[in-house]
């Protein structure tokens, strides 16, 4: 398994975010591995990104979902 970072990137008007994934390195320049640029208010943009992510770095989406839903109706202390 490669040592990969994920980079999320808001603009000034927080209508649109870059997302790249790359290598990680300690000195130099790593091109990106992948890239998008997508609208978070749009679910659409949102399931494309978690595909992806599946895709390419092996990320476990639907326990991450799982996690979110069963922390959300517990009454997670940060919402």
């Amino acid at each position: 398994m490669t040592d990969q970072v994920l980079i999320i990137n808001n603009d000034k008007r927080k209508r649109r975010m870059n997302v790249k994934v790359r290598r990680r390195v300690n000195k130099g320049f790593s091109p990106n591995d992948y890239f998008k640029v997508l609208n978070p208010k749009d679910p659409n943009d949102l399931a494309l990104l978690f595909e992806d992510l599946e895709l390419i770095i092996g990320a476990p989406i639907e326990r991450a979902f799982l996690k979110y839903k069963q922390n959300k109706k517990d009454s997670f202390p940060l919402f």
